[in-house]
Order: C-alpha cells, then sequence, then structure tokens
C-alpha cells in the first residue's frame, strides 16, 4: 500500500469538449473511470475525487467502490474558480497523508505504476515533482507535498487564481523527465478522444 493520497480532479467545465468530459464514454466506461480505476489499483491508501459538483460522479464512484473494494471520497471544490488549482486544494486539504498524486480526470493512462515510483523517489525533500515531458511540463500528473498547501491557498486568493504550476515558483520543486508520452494523453475534444481508443 503506497502511504500516499490519489486525487482525480475533475472540476473543469469540459468548455472544448462541448459535454461533461468526465463522462464521455471511453472503452465502454465514463472516461473518469480509467483514471479512477487506475489509482486504485496502483495501491494508494487513500482515493479521492474533487468536482464541483462531486454528487454527478457517485454512480461511477459507487460502481467502483463495490468492484474495487475500495472506498473513493467525495470532495467538494468549493472555491468559484475554473482552475485545477482549486481541486488541487481541497485534495491537498483532506489528504490524510502527506504526498498527494494528483491527476486530471480525462488522463485515462496517467497512473503508471512506473511514472507513480519515480514520482514517489524524486519528491524526497522536496515538495512537488511535476514530469516533464515531449517538451511540456505536465503539472496535472505531479505528485504534491502538504506543505503546498498554504500557497494554493494563498494563489487561490488573487482575482485571477492561476493554474497550479504558479505552485513550483514558491516551493522546493523539481522536474522529472519522462521518456514516455503515454501518462499524459488527455482527451480535451471528443476527436481526441477517439484517437485515445487506437492507444496500447
Amino acid at each position: 500500500m503506497r502511504d500516499a493520497c490519489a486525487l482525480v480532479l475533475a472540476g473543469g467545465e469540459s468548455r472544448r469538449f462541448g459535454s461533461d468530459k468526465a463522462l464521455a464514454q471511453f472503452r465502454g466506461q465514463p472516461l473518469l473511470a480509467h483514471a479512477l480505476k487506475g489509482v486504485c489499483a496502483a495501491g494508494f491508501a487513500q482515493v479521492a475525487l474533487a468536482a464541483k459538483d462531486p454528487r454527478k460522479y457517485a454512480a461511477v464512484t459507487d460502481e467502483l467502490a463495490y468492484l474495487n473494494g475500495r472506498k473513493i471520497e467525495l470532495l467538494h471544490d468549493v472555491r468559484p474558480f475554473q482552475t485545477p488549482l482549486a481541486g488541487l486544494a481541497a485534495g491537498l486539504r483532506a489528504s490524510r497523508h502527506e504526498l498527494v498524486f494528483a491527476c486530471a480526470a480525462d488522463m485515462p493512462f496517467a497512473a503508471d505504476p512506473a511514472l507513480i515510483d519515480a514520482l514517489t523517489a524524486a519528491i524526497a525533500r522536496h515538495d512537488a515533482v511535476v514530469p516533464e515531458a515531449g517538451g511540456s511540463l505536465q503539472p496535472l500528473c505531479g505528485m504534491w507535498r502538504k506543505t503546498c498547501l498554504p500557497i494554493a491557498e494563498e494563489l487561490l486568493e488573487s482575482s485571477r487564481p492561476p493554474g497550479p504550476r504558479a505552485i513550483l515558483q514558491r516551493v522546493r520543486a523539481v522536474r522529472l523527465e519522462w521518456a514516455d508520452i503515454r501518462p499524459f494523453l488527455d482527451a480535451d475534444t471528443p476527436d481526441v478522444l477517439k484517437d485515445l481508443e487506437n492507444q496500447g
């Protein structure tokens, strides 16, 4: 069992997708279910989902909890802002563990065991570890320490709160170069979701 919390972020508006992408069908299940199944299988001691209205995902989480024998905690992201930072702050606040692995609900392959192991190893003596793949930082698939919570909450007090990467400038953060782009593939549009069907 990993002594950490896994947090799936489902607080976006899905504007480019046109409907709630977390509930879009992917390989016979809601897209959200794949991210949750992945973190459940990865053996985290705590699994949580943060959303503006987590009740609309209760049917998905209840079914997974029944099938996996794992409770999935629903966290209400009460901030009015549309930023993943709000969901991350909710998860850091609710975590009963020092470390939080956070990933987006539209990343069906995020819970890659090798990546999670590498993130866990890299966070020693750091507050945050964010992968870098394909020339881009991947803050929506990183490992965060609870020490990041005060910074996240401070950033959320601004009139236009930034995304999670803004935390990295204020804490002991490290980048983890990762050659495999697969864990970071997400579905911003229905066409991209169809393309993900062809991934192994």
